[in-house]
Formats: C-alpha cells, structure tokens, sequence
C-alpha cells in the first residue's frame, strides 16, 4: 500500500506541476522565478491540485481495499477462514489509512510545500523567455480549454491505457504461468 501511495504521491506531483510558490531555491534567477509564478497563476495550478487531492482523497480507499483484497483472496495458500481473517484486518487497516490520508490531504501546509519544490525546477529547467512563452500559451483562451480539459483527458486516457496495456500484461502473465506449470 504504501508504494501504491507514493506512486499516486509522485502522479500529483508531476501532474500538477508546474505551481506557483511564494519562494523558490536561491540558485534561481529572481526574473525566472517572477516569471513563473505568473506562468503558474495564468494555470490555475493550486485549484487544480486540490481538486485531484480531494477526488484521490475519495477514491483511494476503494482502490486501495480493492488491490489488497484482490492479494489476499489469491492466495492459494490461505484457507477461506483465514481469508475472511485478513479481509477483516484489511477494513481496519483501510479505515486507519483512510483517517490518515485525510490528514495528509487537509494540510493547509500540503499545496504550498508541493508548490515551493516545483517552482524552482521550473525556474532551473525555463529560460525566461521560455517562461514567457509558456505562460502566454497557458493564459490564452486555448491553453485555459486545455487546463479545463485536462483532468477528464487524463482519466479518459488512463482507462485507454487499461483497456490497451492489460489485455497483452495478461497474455503474457498466462503464457508464464503455464510455462511454469509444465
């Protein structure tokens, strides 16, 4: 569970980004980092990083029950009693995390940490006239249809990427199972 969490952890994170910050690494050009910031705005990156906090924040528990649940139940070597005995421990464990992570994600403190570690790496990664450009792209009318549309794409996409990738994942767990069999 906890590598699931630190992959949905880095999806945000990559997601999301760029942010804008209060503050960035020194090493930065000032000019960059300002530049940035209004990059950062013109994407509406902080409304858009709480909003994909608050659906993982709902979802997660289902997923995160219904990976582990599918663990157990496939495990040859466990009796259904013993089964129906980690299944019960799972519920518990789940509805620990799940306080858990409602703590994570109602961090006043959580957007602005992610933010203040992304605008520097923009800011290292941008030349300023690149920033510039950027954030024209981002403030005009397409490039705010985009940002609007992009967490919809992405989930569409995500299920493409399911519907294409797990069938031929599945071949091959099926032709490696029976050539473990023989």
């Amino acid at each position: 569970m906890k590598t699931s969490l630190a992959a949905i952890a880095s999806a945000i994170f990559f997601t999301c980004a760029p942010a804008f910050s209060q503050a960035a690494a020194p090493s930065a050009d000032p000019a960059v980092v300002n530049a940035t910031r209004q990059m950062l705005e013109a994407m509406k990156v902080r409304e858009s990083m709480r909003t994909m906090m608050a659906t993982m924040e709902q979802q997660m528990p289902a997923q995160m029950r219904a990976s582990a649940a599918a663990a157990i139940n496939a495990n040859a070597g466990m009796t259904p009693a013993q089964k129906a005995e980690q299944l019960k421990k799972l519920d518990d464990a789940v509805a620990t995390n799940t306080a858990q992570m409602h703590a994570v994600f109602s961090d006043p403190t959580l957007v602005d940490e992610m933010v203040n570690e992304t605008v520097a790496l923009y800011a290292e990664t941008y030349t300023l006239d690149e920033i510039r450009q950027l954030t024209a792209f981002y403030a005009s009318p397409v490039g705010q249809k985009m940002q609007a549309n992009m967490p919809q794409l992405m989930a569409r996409s995500f299920a493409i990427s399911q519907r294409v990738l797990v069938p031929r994942m599945q071949k091959i767990m099926a032709a490696n199972g029976q050539a473990a069999g023989k």
